[in-house]
């Protein structure tokens, strides 16, 4: 309304506005629109910055930009945005990356890059550069020089100068601030007629500016403003339309970006849950709900705490930020590996906490089933030599500690070559696995039956006193002798050795052994027990 109300007014108050909207102009207008072009300009470099750190590799000697993919990147982003230049230092202010290569190995001395840069901070600045036209005159251009900091975990590990030529929008500006100054001036010599002509070809199309500026803020960068000339007003629009241009392309990669993000989290086997600032969940991904067996809506409602049922063990995993070294736990009937943390900005802000859950129980199966196979004698079913000797080394140093004994047999097949020759060797494998199903059912649940090799088969009775060991060998003896394997008898020889007569795990195996041989002198089929 103020601007009509000046239209319609008389000749004095046109002559008022002659020095008001100039004044208003160069002394607020200028200054806000040059505040918020730099602003812009500064928001730009930080995320073409934060889309370069990707492609930096940080180890125990700095950074290192990936030197192909950082290369095309940087191309394309100048190609796409207009940069001047751009450089990558390190942590002590050296250029390790710029598009001019002649700076590479070149320090940073400005005491502003190591008080206010180092620290985590985003320094921008407007500075007059110098450069060579294309006939080789020197030309001074106007430039936004913005420094982004790489902060990981709170440490600097070097920043990025990104470089914006903003010599077209000032110089625009500036054209634009004289002749709309020049405008109101003459508009007080021809106050009829300037009022008929600035209502139609100024205030309209500023109308449609101020229009297409509120239509912006909202979200719609596909309106346009109608360019009707080649005057100022269209040069204002043009450019509008341009930034507008602009403006839209940025928010079509971040809405690429977007959109990849989206199809990482729906696609994602693992589950993803985050929330904001104040602990509030905000993106639960179907894996999650999956995992959990919850619907979002109930994870949401529950708090980021209560995903496991558990708020102590939840809280207790954030304050750890388990995120690099996972916590297992068994939820909904899977194995689950968590990673849970919270998340903070440069300056050290809480932004909020995340957990990631992975389903592994087919992995822990995988590795059981492989255990399993790595310790066990694939034609008995009975454990293998090695995990023979991992028992006896175990079960005798638990014998050592608790002062208690435990008896160690070693059972030889009567005759077992020659039944082979006989008879074959399926036969002969046959009669091994008769032998190991009867060693499963006579033993005892806590005794450990292995095959010790070839025809011979070991048992560890832990707990166990000599005499117990010796009666439990003789039945098993007994039954042997007692039954037909595809109508053929078998006998075993049996040597025993306890714990508390062998000062050493070698000589308890060796007496068991010396044991067997002295059954096998007198006759086989029969047991003999080594007393010292």
């Amino acid at each position: 309304m103020l601007k009509y109300r000046f239209l319609r007014n008389s000749f004095l108050l046109s002559l008022l506005a002659t020095v008001i909207v100039p004044s208003y102009a160069i002394f607020i207008l200028f200054p806000n629109v040059t505040t918020l072009l730099l602003k812009q300009t500064e928001q730009s470099a930080i995320r073409i910055a934060t889309h370069l750190q990707r492609l930096i590799v940080v180890d125990g000697s700095g950074i290192h930009p990936l030197a192909a993919a950082f290369d095309e990147e940087i191309i394309k982003i100048s190609n796409d945005f207009g940069l001047f230049k751009s450089r990558l230092f390190d942590a002590r202010g050296k250029i390790i990356h710029s598009s001019d290569l002649s700076e590479i190995g070149q320090a940073n001395k400005h005491d502003y890059f190591h008080q206010v840069v180092a620290k985590g901070e985003i320094l921008s600045k407007t500075v007059i550069k110098e450069k060579n036209s294309m006939e080789g005159e020197p030309l001074s251009i106007s430039v936004v020089e913005t420094y982004v900091p790489i902060m990981i975990d709170n440490q600097f590990q070097g920043a990025f100068e990104i470089y914006f030529d903003i010599t077209v929008e000032t110089d625009n500006l500036n054209r634009i601030l004289f002749q709309g100054s020049m405008i109101m001036v003459l508009s007080s010599l021809a106050l009829t007629l300037m009022i008929l002509v600035v209502r139609r070809s100024v205030v309209r199309p500023i109308a449609r500016v101020s229009d297409a500026m509120s239509r912006m803020a909202q979200g719609d960068l596909d309106h346009r403003v109608p360019v009707a000339g080649h005057d100022e007003i269209g040069d204002m629009a043009q450019i509008f339309n341009q930034m507008c241009q602009q403006l839209k392309h940025a928010h079509s990669g971040l809405k690429q970006e977007r959109d990849k993000l989206n199809t990482i989290l729906l696609g994602a086997r693992e589950g993803i849950i985050s929330t904001d600032s104040t602990g509030g969940v905000v993106l639960v991904n179907p894996a999650a709900e999956v995992l959990l067996g919850k619907t979002q809506q109930q994870i949401v409602e529950d708090g980021f705490t209560h995903i496991l049922d558990d708020p102590e063990f939840v809280a207790s995993s954030v304050q750890r930020s388990s995120i690099d070294i996972p916590t297992t736990v068994v939820y909904n009937q899977k194995v689950l590996n968590i990673h849970a943390a919270t998340i903070q900005d440069s300056q050290g802000n809480l932004i909020g906490s995340m957990a990631l859950l992975r389903d592994v129980t087919a992995e822990k199966q995988l590795e059981e089933k492989l255990r399993n196979l790595s310790y066990t004698d694939a034609l008995t079913g009975l454990l293998n030599r090695r995990r023979l000797d991992e028992l006896l080394q175990s079960e005798f140093s638990r014998a050592d500690r608790y002062r208690h004994n435990f008896g160690f047999l070693i059972i030889d097949v009567d005759h077992f070559k020659r039944f082979n020759d006989q008879y074959g060797h399926d036969q002969g494998d046959r009669v091994l696995i008769h032998l190991a199903k009867v060693m499963k059912n006579h033993f005892r649940a806590v005794d450990s039956c292995c095959r010790y090799g070839g025809e011979e088969f070991a048992v560890i009775l832990p707990n166990t006193q000599p005499q117990q060991v010796m009666e439990a060998a003789e039945r098993f003896r007994q039954k042997i002798s007692q039954m037909e394997v595809d109508g053929l008898r078998v006998t075993v020889s049996i040597g025993i050795s306890n714990h508390q007569h062998c000062p050493t795990l070698d000589h308890l195996v060796k007496e068991a052994d010396n044991a067997l041989y002295k059954v096998k002198q007198q006759g086989r089929n029969g047991v003999h027990m080594f007393h010292p």
